[in-house]
């Protein structure tokens, strides 16, 4: 079951010139650490406003598979949501025609599961484990 959306992914060429803009927008707004998530050759970091976050991704050089996306269409380009039991919510999406693109480990989220699938609109889901169901 999807318990609640925990961001919007923005795609970025810099993860601090993208802090300081959303500071005008929401000054004050939490910041978290920098996440290298080396095997997706990725920078992330959560900007949050209220109850929600920001995800800014900024690929590592051309060898991202995310650099040539940020030279087309940089900006909003996923949604994240916590589901309390990962495999059974991607096998219920499977059946509803979803595709799965990846499954991974994040150490944004403490190594906990998370998967990407483009729904029937090919807009990509990031589905991500709730830690000990519990949602944050």
């Amino acid at each position: 079951m999807i318990l609640s959306v925990h961001h919007v992914g923005c795609l970025v060429a810099n993860i601090d010139d993208a802090i300081a803009d959303y500071n005008i927008l929401h000054p004050g707004g939490k910041v978290s650490e920098v996440f290298d998530i080396i095997d997706q050759r990725v920078k992330v970091c959560f900007f949050s406003i209220g109850i929600m976050c920001i995800e800014f991704v900024a690929p590592y050089g051309e060898e991202s598979s995310l650099s040539k996306m940020l030279k087309k269409t940089p900006g909003f380009y996923h949604i994240g949501v916590y589901t309390d039991n990962i495999s059974a919510e991607i096998e219920r999406l499977e059946n509803e025609g979803y595709r799965k693109v990846s499954q991974f480990k994040s150490s944004a989220f403490g190594n906990r599961f998370c998967a990407f699938l483009l729904n029937n609109e090919h807009h990509l889901i990031e589905l991500i484990e709730a830690e000990d169901k519990i949602v944050m």
